[in-house]
């Protein structure tokens, strides 16, 4: 956020867990692709190619933890 501060706006990543009518509970969040593709370039920043296979784990992580 420091090369961009717009980027702020993004950042932290959010989370969205809903229960459906059928009582089915969903967690879905930005892909790390979105997040390196799309997030990034739109505040003028761009990410390396090997950073997005770290971020991809810490959102799995995260989400891991979140569901247990």
């Amino acid at each position: 956020m420091q090369k961009s501060g717009t980027y702020a706006i993004e950042n932290p990543p959010k989370a969205l867990v809903l229960e459906d009518d059928n009582g089915k509970v969903w967690l879905t969040y930005n892909s790390a692709s979105y997040i390196c593709g799309q997030l990034y370039p739109r505040h003028g920043l761009s990410m390396p190619r090997d950073m997005m296979a770290n971020v991809e784990q810490l959102l799995a992580d995260v989400s891991d933890q979140a569901v247990k």
